[in-house]
């Protein structure tokens, strides 16, 4: 096999693995030993009564909210490869969006 037939082959594994395991992540499967009361809905922590100008709260919101989940500790690099340049790309969006919060 060439380097590139290597590469893709791999690309396409790793992008198999990710899009199986989504759902199985969204089903919210925990661990046995971790208790329902550590986990805190993103929801709870914004006061959405409470506005007093601007509002960096969307600023980089995806990895914030990857960084707040209670994802597995090992998957959130992964899933920061993917957030980290759709917050980039949003930005300005964002950036606006914390007027009109």
């Amino acid at each position: 096999m060439t380097f590139y037939k290597l590469r893709m082959t791999a690309f396409a594994l790793v992008m198999t693995f990710l899009l199986l395991s989504g759902p199985a992540l969204a089903a919210g499967l925990e661990w046995p030993s971790q208790s329902s009361s550590e986990h805190v809905m993103a929801a709870d922590k914004v006061n959405l009564e409470d506005n007093q100008g601007y509002s960096s709260e969307y600023i980089f919101g995806m990895t914030k909210g990857v960084m707040n989940s209670t994802l597995e500790p090992a998957l959130k690099p992964v899933a920061l490869v993917f957030t980290v340049p759709l917050d980039i790309v949003f930005l300005p969006f964002a950036a606006v969006g914390g007027l009109f919060r």
